[in-house]
């Protein structure tokens, strides 16, 4: 997912709950996953059908704010898990699994989205898009861009399945609904595992 949405996805679920100097320290945190030296990792961005693998990633961010005595570490981990779990409705066909149940996208609004629905997250159908950058480099390309993508995309490919931005059409606003469900209910998790106090300072920004 674009870095701005990830913004809008934090700002619209959360941002409320954070002073403004707190919510720029998540954000930082999220959108820094998509930083080159985590390309690559297909854990972070929950791609390669990594459907064990990118959970316990979320899980062990949670383990990390849990015990953090400092708030900065606290939203650094909140803001990483959270990229991770917006990743899997832009990277996944959770949507489409979603949709079909409902009949199609005729009928069904993108704001009646479950996005935490468990027949669909333990759906044995329910797949991520494969990124290879020794393959898919190639829709990146400025010279060869059109054409791979009007010729050359790969089934379950990232390029095929992805639901980044809003030129994927309207599937992508399902992605949203549900990537703002996700990270209000992480969210509620990580508070729960905090005392008073110590929510408090995850809230607003560290007082040196």
């Amino acid at each position: 997912m674009i870095a701005r949405y990830h913004a809008i996805i934090l700002a619209e679920s959360v941002g409320q709950h954070f002073s403004p100097e707190a919510l720029n320290e998540v954000v930082a945190a999220n959108i820094g996953q998509d930083s080159p030296l985590n390309l690559l990792n297909s854990v972070i961005h929950f791609d390669n059908s990594l459907i064990r693998e990118a959970p316990a990633y979320i899980e062990e961010q949670h383990a990390l704010l849990a015990r953090a005595d400092d708030p900065r570490a606290m939203r650094a981990a909140f803001g990483r898990l959270t990229h991770t779990a917006q990743d899997f409705y832009a990277h996944s066909n959770y949507v489409d699994l979603w949709l079909a149940a409902r009949g199609g996208i005729e009928r069904a609004r993108p704001e009646g989205i479950d996005g935490l629905d468990p027949a669909i997250l333990d759906s044995p159908n329910l797949k991520t898009a494969h990124f290879y950058l020794w393959r898919d480099f190639i829709f990146y390309v400025p010279l060869f861009q059109r054409f791979a993508r009007k010729h050359l995309v790969f089934p379950n490919s990232h390029e095929e399945m992805h639901l980044d931005d809003p030129s994927r059409g309207p599937k992508f606003y399902y992605a949203i609904a549900a990537a703002k469900q996700r990270t209000l209910a992480e969210y509620r998790r990580a508070i729960q595992s905090l005392g008073a106090e110590r929510a408090a300072d995850f809230h607003r920004k560290h007082r040196e």
